[in-house]
């Protein structure tokens, strides 16, 4: 069920007139969606890049969240928290009933929020949306008061405030909530307050003046939240004409070290109100239109553009740190190595290279500050300190994402300037992580599983990769020996990671590599994570997933004590030589078809094959991808569409970490199963930005005839590819900005010819290049 609100109308109604068209495609999106069939008390996210805002989409504010206790919701302005939230309670003063505002209906557009309440008095509803401002620090929260009787009304609003300014999680105050004092008198237009030992402010005003002012009242409020916060409590009284609409508009802001900023912040929000909503729409209008797809599957379509949506809303800066995407909401708004390496890759497919290069550099920044030898570090606070400096896998697949980054954009400069981080993290891989030097690092890899920190699987093969993209970056620094070297060392890890680690007998690549006494103690490991998890949740499953792990104790213990790879857990990251192609075509097939007949649930493969219980977004996505790169599109899209299967589950407009309905209800990773599946493979776009060159080769779903994809940005060229089917005959149609550059265009075809721009052309296994600026091929099916 969806619904314009009215600003929206307005700024259509003022585009059509200075155009005289509106884009449908845009529009569809920006229309939202509502929680028609979701759970009222579920969460939501208004976001911005500076703030955000997380609730329930009842309009309420309860302790929510784990890595901070109960503080994860409310308004945050990282880094540190501004407020728990705020809650309005309406009294008809002809009366004296009064109730607080509890949403019926919820909304979600790219932008922000609507709240639509019915109140038990004739002729009034009341609706509020508040959004973020991109680069402001603060939220912006309108009431509009709505009357349809014919009597004059007179009723009271009364606006309540609890603060509760605190750092982030994992600061150097992090156990340490100090109370909030409050600044500002009840005569003054504004409220202000600030924690009483760090120098952090909160400001509030309106766009209409209170008529009371009560501070520290917290009495007033409908229930207590947890924290130091103090209260404050604003009425305001309306006075209802016929068929009138009245509205009043609230800014609560914060700043970091001055006081009087934050209240030049709320006021200057609150005056640009209307100016910052249409530059905060056209942003989400741009995010829409970058890599812009039109395919048969109309839900999948609008699961790909809001995908895209969600990307933005993770976008996360805070001064003194940097801009970088984060992993999710609401657990995780702060930066990853691990997850940024996968979100980034779909962020370069989508074209948003900016927040690709800024993320980028961020990790990068952070892991030369915190580990100084090329060691990409695991996770950062958005109070600038780091957790953990790194597992194994995420200094590989940086220097995997990196050169992914170079393909799409062709930033030889910024290339230039991490460079020596490159080599340095292959030496760090390579000899500080590789103690008996068999070219397999150790360390923990993805599944942070207890005990299971050996020669992991996809350390070694995102390690292969990472050997794979750095000698094409030694190429283009001109590092001629480090490039041979780089180049000899992948092709000789992708011959031992396809002897050691696939197991014939069990047609499977094994978690890890090692010795007996590391299998052992990774199945020690996995029975006491095994009971931590389901110590009250005992049932006959967990019982069948013990005695798999002691058995297989048993059979691992009559074994002769060598080195070999060990099937041990059935992690879902036994997919990564698939994911990444390293696997020879038979293997292949052989490994997606056990995975999809036996280690798979409802919504993809589960994270352990052996537990059956858990399922992600990112394991999904994987397994597409793993599907992708041997052709096989059709299986591919089966794993896609499992992903927007969940869709709207907890969030409307959203997909969760935890497949169906749970975890993260936004995340960043979640975008690399919808948009590379996509726009690398059902589009076949493949780029090398630095060689003025695209690589395409569409790979169409058997029942997709027509598709069509625009705006699609590699390095300084932009590019369209539009597929219509007719009969027997299939059209593409490739046009890009830069006519100079080479288009290498490849298709299946059963005839050994087509028609190029009306000319009858031979059809070569190297593929057709194209340099105009518009190319039209048409081939036989």
């Amino acid at each position: 069920m969806k619904a314009f609100p009215l600003f929206v109308l307005l700024l259509i109604v003022m585009c059509k007139a200075k155009s005289q068209s509106v884009d449908p495609y845009a529009t569809h999106i920006m229309q939202g969606i509502s929680n028609s069939k979701i759970n009222n008390t579920n969460p939501y996210v208004t976001a911005g890049d500076r703030a955000y805002l997380i609730g329930t989409q009842d309009g309420k504010f309860p302790d929510m969240g784990d890595h901070v206790k109960g503080e994860m919701a409310g308004l945050w302005c990282p880094p540190f928290k501004l407020a728990d939230g705020f809650w309005v309670s309406v009294t008809d003063k002809s009366t004296g009933k009064a109730m607080w505002l509890n949403a019926d209906k919820f909304i979600t557009y790219p932008y922000g929020n609507k709240f639509i309440y019915k109140l038990p008095f004739d002729g009034i509803s009341i609706e509020r949306f508040q959004f973020c401002p991109d680069g402001k620090t603060g939220t912006l929260v309108k009431y509009t008061v709505k009357y349809t009787g014919k009597a004059k009304r007179e009723l009271k609003l009364s606006f309540n405030l609890k603060t509760d300014i605190r750092p982030v999680w994992f600061t150097d105050t992090v156990d340490v909530d100090f109370a909030d004092k409050i600044l500002s008198k009840p005569k003054d237009d504004y409220f202000l307050a600030k924690d009483s030992v760090k120098p952090w402010y909160l400001a509030m005003v309106s766009s209409v003046t209170a008529n009371d002012q009560q501070l520290n009242s917290g009495t007033n409020l409908p229930y207590k939240t947890i924290g130091r916060g103090v209260s404050y409590t604003a009425d305001y009284d309306f006075t209802l004409e016929n068929n009138s609409t009245k509205s009043i508009t609230f800014c609560i802001a914060g700043s970091e070290n001055d006081q009087n900023a934050a209240i030049l912040y709320s006021r200057n929000m609150l005056k640009h109100y209307n100016e910052l909503l249409k530059e905060k729409i056209n942003n989400y209008k741009k995010v829409i239109s970058r890599a812009q797809i039109t395919i048969p599957d109309a839900q999948l379509q609008d699961v790909y553009n809001w995908v895209k949506i969600n990307t933005n809303w993770l976008i996360r800066s805070v001064q003194g740190t940097g801009t970088g995407l984060t992993a999710g909401y609401m657990e995780y708004p702060w930066w990853f190595g691990c997850d940024n390496t996968y979100a980034l890759q779909g962020v370069l497919a989508t074209g948003d290279f900016k927040l690709a290069k800024s993320t980028l550099g961020l990790l990068y920044n952070k892991s030369k500050a915190v580990n100084g030898n090329g060691r990409i570090v695991h996770e950062i606070s958005t109070s600038g300190k780091v957790y953990n400096k790194g597992n194994t896998q995420e200094t590989a697949h940086f220097i995997m994402c990196s050169g992914t980054y170079l393909k799409w954009t062709g930033d030889t400069a910024f290339i230039r300037k991490i460079y020596p981080s490159i080599k340095d993290g292959i030496n760090w891989l390579l000899n500080t992580m590789d103690t008996n030097h068999n070219m397999f690092p150790e360390g923990y890899g993805i599944m942070e599983v207890t005990g299971l920190n050996a020669e992991l699987i996809d350390v070694a093969v995102y390690t292969q990769q990472a050997l794979k993209n750095a000698a094409e970056m030694a190429m283009i620094m001109g590092d001629k020996k480090t490039e041979e070297k780089y180049n000899s060392l992948a092709n000789n890890l992708k011959v031992k990671i396809n002897k050691d680690f696939w197991d014939e007998e069990s047609l499977s690549y094994c978690d890890f590599y090692g010795t007996k006494q590391q299998a052992l103690s990774t199945l020690d490991g996995a029975l006491k994570q095994l009971k931590i998890r389901e110590s009250n949740t005992r049932d006959k499953q967990q019982n069948e997933r013990e005695n798999f792990y002691k058995e297989l104790q048993k059979k691992i213990g009559l074994m002769p004590d060598t080195s070999r790879g060990w099937l041990t857990n059935k992690n879902w990251v036994i997919n990564t030589p698939m994911e990444t192609g390293i696997a020879p075509h038979k293997t292949a097939i052989m490994a997606l078809d056990k995975i999809r007949q036996e280690n798979c649930g409802e919504y993809g493969p589960y994270l352990s094959a052996v537990e059956k219980k858990y399922m992600m977004t990112i394991a999904t996505g994987v397994q597409a991808v793993a599907e992708c790169q041997y052709g096989r599109i059709d299986s591919a899209m089966w794993y896609v569409k499992k992903i927007a299967a969940t869709f709207n589950r907890v969030l409307p407009g959203s997909i969760s970490e935890m497949m169906p309905d749970y975890g993260c209800f936004t995340q960043a990773w979640t975008n690399y199963g919808i948009d590379i599946p996509l726009v690398s493979y059902v589009f076949g776009i493949s780029p090398d930005a630095v060689n003025h060159t695209v690589n395409i080769k569409p790979n169409l779903p058997s029942t997709w005839k027509n598709i069509n994809i625009k705006n699609v940005q590699v390095g300084s060229n932009n590019l369209a590819i539009d597929v219509k089917t007719k009969g027997k005959k299939c059209t593409y149609t490739i046009t890009q900005s830069k006519p100079k550059w080479k288009v290498l265009f490849k298709v299946n075809s059963r005839s050994s010819y087509c028609i190029l721009n009306g000319q009858k052309v031979k059809l070569t296994d190297s593929g057709l290049v194209l340099f105009a600026k518009t190319n039209i091929v048409t081939v036989s099916l």
